[in-house]
């Protein structure tokens, strides 16, 4: 069930369910979580996917000889930096207060998706807060490259071009997600739970 088609079922002037319809509504706001949960999971297991993969590689490159850690070591405290913030965010999500469990079914719920509303929210917050100090050691690896022979100048400009859309596109993305999902459901939630416990 779509949030608006909900949201237009709840604010009806006709709405005077009967058990079934209830019962039906009360299903589709389930299914509307289940479904919200797998997204959630997924997007947290894309990034964490790709970290293990990167890490992996360096850590054989390590093994392997082909990277200096007295003077490569920028690379590496770039990972730091992105294993530290997969880790704030899932111990942020692990940590974040949790709907109490009293009250009616619809109550709960509503209060599960608000919930994870504001746990997205959170999200997007440590990813902000994050770029600044992603940005340091990432240029530093970057021109440690060039100083140990491992890139020209060509080589650094694509890369510092590459990472700088990368990186534009990942807060464009996220900033819109954010302004344009996030924040209005948050208020159209908050709003239900109102209607709901008036």
């Amino acid at each position: 069930m779509e949030f608006d088609r909900l949201e237009q079922a709840w604010r009806s002037e006709a709405n005077s369910p009967d058990a079934q319809a209830q019962a039906y509504l009360m299903e589709q706001l389930m299914q509307m979580l289940k479904t919200r949960r797998r997204g959630e999971m997924l997007l947290a297991l894309i990034p964490t996917a790709a970290m293990t993969f990167f890490t992996g590689v360096a850590g054989q490159a390590v093994l392997d000889g082909r990277i200096d850690l007295a003077r490569e070591w920028g690379g590496l405290a770039m990972l730091g930096v992105c294993w530290a913030v997969i880790a704030t965010v899932l111990i942020a999500s692990v940590l974040a207060k949790r709907p109490p469990h009293d009250g009616s079914p619809m109550r709960q719920t509503l209060e599960a998706l608000l919930a994870a509303n504001h746990r997205a929210r959170v999200g997007f917050r440590i990813f902000l807060i994050s770029m600044p100090v992603f940005i340091v050691p990432t240029l530093i690896g970057v021109f440690q490259l060039e100083a140990v022979g491992k890139a020209t100048e060509r080589n650094i400009t694509q890369m510092l071009l590459m990472f700088g859309v990368a990186l534009v596109a990942s807060v464009g993305w996220n900033a819109l997600r954010f302004f344009r999902v996030l924040k209005p459901e948050q208020r159209r939630l908050e709003a239900l739970l109102a209607e709901y416990e008036g």
